[in-house]
């Protein structure tokens, strides 16, 4: 009898296709989940990283809200949780006050949770209104004049809630709930705006060696992922705003219009913070290290002056001089924070009996040696309260227009006053 020889496989055309279909389909979600894991880095990649198997990216990814919640529920019992602001922006519609009660180090407020989720909601709802009037003028051409007006008034409305979003995770809580409530304080941050600012430029002094001498490049992006949480969380909770991460430091400003007359006073207080969570965080991650450095640390530089706000294309930040000089002043020696000119004169006039002013220099690349100021405040006897906004929109507002009363309505109002004497 002959062998029966193992017949081959043969594949077919359609099956072939089949398979070339699904492995790009499977290739795009992960590329999805990736991008979703880039956006809400850090919180995501922060959690993943502390519980490797039990965090399922793509339940969150693809809104398994159930499923997800009930995931970080487990995760929290028991365990010393941390959740960020950037994992509170996640679109979980089924977050309670009970589930936020377990999350204390959340920023974000219930009701502001609820308002952003459904500010999003509106903002897919525009886009998908425009591309519907983009494909409408394909077919109807007759009436291209008034799809081109209605989609015009569509994307301005569209810029009005895209700049109100990009400002939310930047401030605290309190005024992101003042931010959906008033008007008067989202044109506060109108874009092209003058105003005057501290502006405050963070630096980890001595970066690159440690990036060299981590034990992994995994390890070193977890240690400079979780250390960025902390400063921006304390430049929030400080009245400042969150600017950027700038790959080695954190920019931020604290503008007089927002962080009112004391914003000198909140920026020095969070500079002060930072140096605290910077010495916690390093000295607790020794484990991320082949060799502790001793003297890593963060260099502060501070300046204030006029700056413009830029609040376009999704990005809120500032332009101007003290945003060059803050920088640049960043790079003092780690653990220092100085000023420069500008800044010390304000702090001389709001606080001259309280401080102590100890003079520096820093050399800056060229433009050469520079003098620069450290600053030691006495807190006792200074009473400082938190910003009171109502008084700012007043100062910082745009002016309101007080109707002209008429000759007509003089009349109107004279005789009424005389049958309320009758």
């Amino acid at each position: 009898m002959e062998e029966n020889k193992p017949q081959k496989e043969t594949v077919s055309k359609a099956d072939a296709k089949k398979n070339e279909t699904e492995s790009k389909t499977q290739t795009l979600k992960d590329t999805k989940t990736k991008a979703f894991s880039t956006e809400f880095n850090p919180g995501i990649n922060s959690l993943k990283n502390r519980f490797p198997n039990t965090l399922n990216l793509t339940d969150i990814s693809q809104r398994n809200n159930s499923k997800a919640i009930t995931l970080l529920e487990e995760m929290a019992e028991g365990s010393p949780l941390h959740l960020t602001k950037s994992f509170a922006d996640i679109p979980i519609r089924t977050f309670t006050k009970e589930n936020y009660a377990q999350w204390p180090h959340i920023d974000y407020g219930i009701s502001t949770i609820t308002q952003q989720l459904n500010l999003q909601d509106e903002i897919t709802g525009l886009k998908k209104k425009m591309a519907d009037l983009i494909k409408s003028s394909e077919v109807d051409k007759a009436d291209k004049k008034k799809i081109a007006t209605d989609f015009k008034l569509l994307q301005s409305e569209l810029l009005v809630k895209e700049k109100i979003n990009h400002i939310i995770p930047r401030i605290c809580e309190a005024g992101r709930e003042l931010l959906f409530k008033s008007d008067a304080f989202k044109a506060l941050f109108a874009d092209a705006r003058s105003c005057q600012s501290v502006v405050v430029s963070i630096d980890i002094r001595r970066s690159t060696e440690l990036m060299l001498k981590a034990r992994k490049p995994e390890l070193f992006a977890k240690f400079i992922t979780e250390l960025t949480q902390k400063l921006s969380s304390i430049i929030i909770s400080n009245y400042g705003v969150f600017d950027k991460f700038t790959g080695d430091g954190i920019l931020a400003f604290f503008p007089d219009f927002y962080s009112g007359k004391n914003s000198l006073y909140f920026a020095l207080k969070a500079a002060e913070e930072c140096h605290q969570a910077f010495r916690e965080h390093y000295n607790n991650s020794r484990s991320c290290f082949n060799v502790f450095i001793k003297d890593a640390g963060l260099g502060i530089g501070v300046d204030y002056g006029q700056v413009t706000l830029v609040n376009t294309n999704n990005e809120l930040t500032v332009v101007g001089i003290p945003v060059v000089y803050a920088c640049r002043m960043s790079g003092a020696k780690a653990g220092d924070t100085i000023l420069n000119q500008p800044a010390l004169e304000l702090a001389e006039e709001l606080y001259s009996t309280q401080i102590k002013v100890i003079e520096t220099e820093i050399n800056i690349k060229n433009e050469g040696t520079a003098v620069a100021y450290k600053l030691e405040i006495n807190e006792k006897g200074l009473t400082i309260g938190k910003p009171d906004w109502q008084e700012l929109i007043k100062e910082y507002g745009p002016p309101v227009d007080i109707p002209k009363v008429t000759t007509r309505k003089k009349q109107i109002i004279k005789k009424a006053k005389k049958n309320i004497k009758k």
